[in-house]
C-alpha cells in the first residue's frame, strides 16, 4: 500500500500507473488492446473490488485516457460508475482519509466526472513506435560504468552533484547482460549480473575473471541509449557464459527471489532502469565494508564467474 490522499494522484501507485499508461499508449496497438495490457499487467488492481487499489487503478486509467484523448466506453463507464456509486469515497475513507481530506477527495472526483461526461467518444490519433528499441547491450558482455564511492552516475544529471558541483568518479562498477528481451516485440530490457565490488582501476577481462568481485543477479532493468551514454557505460569485452551452467546456478527457487530468467515485461512498462542497481544499498560494497559483514553466496549472489563460464 501506497501513501494515500485527497488528490487523484496522492498514492505511490497512482504515480505509477501514470507512467505505465503513458508508456504502453506508445505501442502500436488498438484502444482497447491498450487496456487489455494494462489489466493483464495488475489483475489483482483490475478485478477485485475489494483491493484498496482498485477504484485508483481504474479512475487514473479514465483520467489519462481523457487527458491523452483514448476513447474507451469499458474504461469510461468503470470510472463513471466507481464515482457515482461512492466507491472510491468509501475505500478512501476506509483507509482513514477523513473531514476535509474526503472532501477534496469528493471534488477531485466530481470534476473528473464532468470531464469524462465530456470526453470525445472518438479517440484521436496517437503517436506510436514504428520499430522496436535497439539493444544497447549485448548478451555474454562485459560492461563498466565510473562510480564515486559505491554510485554511478545518476542519468538524470550527468557529472553532476545535487549541489551542482562536479561529480568526479572514484572507480567502477561492472556487470554482464545474461538475459535480454522485447516486451511486446517494442520495449528492450535487458538481466543484469552486476558487481557488489567496486575497482579502483579500469576493469579488464583477465581481471574479471579471476578477481572475488562479488556478482549478484539483479531483476530485469531498462537502459535507454541516451542512459547508457550519460551513465558512460564502455564495453570490456566477451565474456565466456556458459548460459546452462548460469540458468543452473541462478534457478528459480521461491517467489521473490530473483531467477536467471525473470521477465522483463513490468520492467519495461515501469521503466526500471538499470541505473537502479548502480547505487548503493544496506547489501553494497561500501557499506559492507564498513559494517565488517563481507557478502555470502546465495540463490542471486556469486563469488566469482568461474561457476557459470564456458
Amino acid at each position: 500500500m501506497g501513501t494515500w490522499g485527497p488528490s487523484l494522484y496522492s498514492s505511490d501507485t497512482a504515480s505509477d500507473f501514470r507512467a505505465m499508461i503513458g508508456v504502453v499508449l506508445k505501442l502500436p496497438f488498438d484502444d482497447e488492446k491498450v487496456v487489455e495490457v494494462v489489466c493483464e499487467r495488475e489483475p489483482k488492481l483490475a478485478n477485485d473490488p475489494a483491493d484498496e487499489e482498485h477504484t485508483i487503478f481504474w479512475l487514473v486509467l479514465a483520467d489519462q485516457f481523457a487527458k491523452r484523448g483514448v476513447a474507451s466506453a469499458r474504461v469510461l463507464n468503470k470510472a463513471i460508475a466507481i464515482i457515482d456509486e461512492g466507491s472510491d469515497l468509501k475505500m478512501h475513507e476506509k483507509l482513514g482519509l477523513r473531514g476535509a481530506g474526503l472532501r477534496k477527495r469528493a471534488d477531485a472526483l466530481s470534476e473528473l466526472r464532468a470531464r469524462l461526461a465530456a470526453a470525445p467518444t472518438v479517440s484521436r490519433p496517437r503517436a506510436t513506435m514504428k520499430s522496436p528499441q535497439p539493444y544497447v547491450m549485448d548478451l555474454a558482455t562485459l560492461y563498466a560504468a565510473p562510480t564515486k564511492g559505491s554510485a554511478a552516475i545518476n542519468p538524470s544529471r550527468g557529472r553532476k552533484n545535487f549541489d551542482g558541483s562536479e561529480w568526479i568518479p572514484d572507480g567502477f562498477r561492472q556487470l554482464i547482460i545474461l538475459e535480454r528481451g522485447l516486451a511486446f516485440g517494442y520495449l528492450a530490457w535487458y538481466q543484469p549480473l552486476v558487481t557488489i565490488a567496486t575497482v579502483k582501476e579500469k576493469p579488464t577481462l583477465e581481471a574479471a575473471m579471476r578477481s572475488e568481485l562479488w556478482w549478484r543477479l539483479e531483476s530485469p532493468k531498462t537502459c535507454s541509449p541516451k542512459e547508457f551514454k550519460t551513465m558512460e557505460i564502455q564495453a570490456i569485452g566477451a565474456v565466456p557464459v556458459d548460459f546452462d551452467k548460469a540458468r543452473a546456478r541462478f534457478p528459480r527457487v521461491r517467489p521473490g527471489i530473483v531467477f536467471l530468467g525473470w521477465e522483463g515485461v513490468s520492467a519495461a512498462i515501469y521503466g526500471q532502469s538499470i541505473s537502479d542497481t548502480m547505487w548503493p544499498s544496506s547489501h553494497d560494497w561500501a557499506d559492507l565494508l564498513k559494517r565488517g559483514t563481507p557478502p555470502v553466496e546465495g540463490p542471486t549472489v556469486i563469488q566469482t564467474l568461474s561457476g557459470i563460464l564456458a
